[in-house]
């Protein structure tokens, strides 16, 4: 099987499988979703779309620029939404169309219902079919009067006009000449519109009584004569092939749109849920609802039938586990695999599914080694994407979460994608410094997760740099800064490391003296002038803080 994803352009369909990191994506969260998205497309043929979460880091967005791969999808959560189902290549009618082409357009197309746009395709209404049949009962009978705008006449008909303008409007009684030529001259009155078959005579008296417009049916013959006394009389002359009888019933599907739509029917928005669509077409009782933007542009249309037995949305996780760190609506979809490299964090699933978690130091990693075992195909721009995550997470092997394995397919990944990993993890770590200088907010939000022992959370954010003491702002604007966060989410301690990647050393801020306190106490260090705890040899938050911390809360 060939790999059929095309990584340079996402659309969104319902049957797509995302693959999804965690909030406040890092590098591996963003590359292990490419790389397995495409390795599930060419194992099982479904489409696999890529996502992130929030924004890119500037470390993840130069390593993808780099490497020649566009940004996945950004994504807020994984609800459907109704653009995710709408029909944008519905038929549309204008008010004018008639009603009969609105019924034909109905059926061809399958719809219980059609918008109606103006010329610049702005929603004026909604013509729904129940109503147009409901039209058509209460006037089989032919109509008494019309006020009918002659070309719709003739659209319906399918008729030619021998003598007259289209742009005339028809207003009048209505007849069938089962009469006489006296009876003609007796009932017709000025401005009357009469469906006559070929009865020369019967014609030319309707003409000469006044009949605004005459209908003459079968293809009848129109006379010379009677085309001159009607031009003489300013009689309007269509000729169809109609019989008299159908070109009586279709008279009423003559009407125009407009007359039988709902002018302000409901609406609703692309970006809704799909739950609020279902809601509001059972409210209303309608087959389908217009889709339409902020100004009432018409987007698409949401069909009833769409929605009937909707299925959850189907996703896979990679690089994390933890509620806290997936988009909302996880729980309840459907959740096929997650692949990961960090402990379970209690995530309910609602039926069974398949895990990889293994104590490697990357999430790519895994991956990567599942292209090698499957001999499945892989780009230099994947490989370097892997490569880039590995080295990134890794921080070019020097954490202590580094296993063999990360090494061993970063060289593998480094061959294929002809990168030296020490230049590329060189111009990572470069990358990941803002320019200006970033606020405090960036320092302690960039990389931010939440961990919570027994019934205390902890927010642990981690900023990766070098040269640390010269580039971070200063020490109480990063503590009013976490003094924020603490407050802002209920935490009982909000903690940031601040990590020297080629010192290979970590400070350590908390946001009050007594998580100040307990973090020393942890670490069995004291606090430095500064209000910082110097851990020399720290660079993993994953290994070699939470299970301090943890110890901490646990023997307290």
């Amino acid at each position: 099987m060939k790999l059929t994803l095309d990584i340079g352009h996402w659309t969104s369909d319902i049957h797509e499988v995302l693959v999804i990191g965690h909030h406040d994506p890092d590098t591996d969260a963003v590359c292990s979703a490419i790389a397995y998205a495409s390795l599930y497309t060419w194992q099982t043929g479904n489409q696999a779309v890529p996502c992130h979460l929030d924004h890119l880091n500037r470390e993840t967005a130069w390593l993808l620029k780099h490497v020649g791969i566009p940004s996945p999808r950004a994504i807020k959560d994984v609800f459907f939404r109704v653009s995710d189902v709408m029909r944008t290549d519905a038929p549309t009618l204008y008010p004018d169309h008639t009603l009969r082409e609105a019924g034909l357009m109905m059926q061809h197309h399958d719809l219980g219902a059609l918008p109606v746009v103006d010329r610049m395709g702005k929603l004026v209404g909604l013509l729904e079919r129940d109503k147009l049949a409901d039209r058509y009962l209460a006037e089989l009978q032919l109509p008494k009067w019309v006020d009918l705008p002659l070309e719709l006449l003739t659209r319906t008909l399918e008729g030619d006009l021998v003598v007259g303008y289209e742009e005339v409007v028809i207003r009048g009684r209505v007849w069938i000449a089962t009469f006489t030529e006296e009876d003609a001259k007796a009932h017709v009155s000025p401005g009357d519109l009469v469906i006559v078959g070929n009865q020369p005579e019967v014609q030319v008296a309707a003409v000469r009584a006044g009949a605004g417009c005459l209908v003459v049916t079968d293809d009848a013959l129109v006379s010379d004569v009677l085309a001159t006394e009607a031009r003489k009389r300013g009689t309007m002359v269509m000729r169809t092939g109609q019989t008299t009888f159908a070109a009586a019933l279709l008279i009423q599907q003559s009407l125009p749109v407009q007359t039988a739509m709902d002018s302000r029917p409901p609406t609703i928005r692309g970006d809704d849920l799909i739950t609020d669509g279902l809601e509001r077409l059972r409210r209303h009782n309608l087959a389908a609802l217009p889709v339409v933007g902020e100004t009432g542009f018409l987007e698409g249309l949401l069909l009833r039938r769409h929605l009937a037995g909707q299925a959850r949305r189907r996703i896979i996780l990679t690089d994390h586990n933890h509620p806290d760190q997936a988009a909302a609506g996880v729980s309840q979809s459907e959740i096929l695999e997650i692949i990961d490299h960090h402990n379970l964090g209690g995530l309910n699933t609602l039926e069974p599914l398949r895990m990889l978690v293994e104590p490697v130091g990357s999430s790519c990693t895994l991956i990567a080694e599942l292209y090698r075992r499957q001999e499945a195909p892989l780009t230099p721009a994947l490989a370097g994407a892997m490569l880039g995550a590995i080295l990134s997470d890794t921080v070019e092997f020097r954490s202590p979460t580094t296993t063999s394995r990360d090494r061993n397919i970063a060289e593998w990944l480094a061959e294929i994608a002809g990168e030296k990993i020490s230049d590329l993890a060189r111009s990572l770590f470069r990358a990941r410094m803002p320019t200006p200088a970033p606020p405090p907010s960036w320092w302690v939000h960039h990389d931010w997760k939440i961990y919570r022992f027994g019934d205390k959370e902890i927010g642990i954010g981690q900023t990766e740099l070098t040269d640390i003491e010269k580039s971070m702002p200063p020490v109480e604007d990063l503590r009013c800064e976490l003094r924020k966060a603490a407050g802002n989410s209920g935490l009982f301690m909000a903690v940031l490391m601040l990590t020297d990647i080629l010192e290979e050393r970590s400070l350590v801020l908390v946001h009050d003296d007594n998580g100040l306190d307990l973090a020393a106490n942890a670490f069995k260090k004291s606090v430095n002038t500064a209000g910082m705890i110097e851990l020399p040899g720290v660079m993993s938050r994953k290994k070699q803080v939470v299970p301090f911390l943890a110890a901490a809360f646990n023997s307290g």
